[in-house]
């Protein structure tokens, strides 16, 4: 039914994240993979915990996202009259919200080892953009859930800059989070704030 290579998290894929793929679909096999093995392995090794998740997002996941491109998407029409410091403020709040996004996430879910897993080669693929999509299903019953990334390729790497998961889009939810905010306390009281 699915088109791809299948693999059970119980076991780590032998894909490296360090390598820049050409294929979008086996860029994100790799970086999924070791994340959920690495956290597969800190439980196995009894140092599942607040600061050693939070380590392997900021180092195995968060290296992954375009945190520009998506800040400038979440931004919208204010991007282009930001100067360079103020949208590193807003790239670094970006961040930090999405790394509490995944933690809250992550650290509440314990069942890593029940996942299974798998990314459908065939992609669609437009100029330097593509979308992937993964099924995921876990425990016996298998019901299979789609999720779809939408990567953009920079820099010799594909990196993620949307998260779709059952219709709901991360981006579009962080647009409208941003853009009510600055609505609220206009531009600059709103970068005062995050500061």
């Amino acid at each position: 039914m699915f088109i791809g290579v299948a693999f059970s998290v119980t076991t780590c894929p032998a894909l490296s994240i360090d390598k820049n793929y050409i294929s979008p679909a086996t860029q994100a096999e790799a970086v999924i993979g070791n994340a959920l093995c690495a956290l597969i392995q800190l439980k196995k090794d009894g140092k599942y915990n607040y600061f050693n998740v939070l380590d392997l997002i900021r180092n195995q996941v968060i290296p992954f996202i375009d945190i520009e491109y998506t800040t400038e998407l979440v931004l919208d029409e204010h991007w282009e009259g930001l100067k360079p410091d103020q949208k590193k403020i807003f790239k670094k709040d970006l961040t930090k919200s999405l790394i509490e996004d995944y933690l809250s996430l992550l650290i509440n879910y314990g069942k890593f080892e029940n996942i299974y897993l798998e990314v459908d080669k065939n992609i669609i693929l437009i100029g330097n953009k593509s979308e992937v999509k993964i099924y995921t299903s876990t425990g016996s019953d298998r019901e299979v859930t789609a999720i779809t990334l939408k990567m953009i390729r920079n820099n010799k790497q594909w990196r993620v800059y949307d998260l779709i998961y059952q219709s709901i889009s991360i981006l579009n939810i962080e647009k409208m989070s941003y853009g009510s905010k600055i609505y609220r306390y206009g531009l600059d009281n709103f970068l005062l704030k995050i500061q």
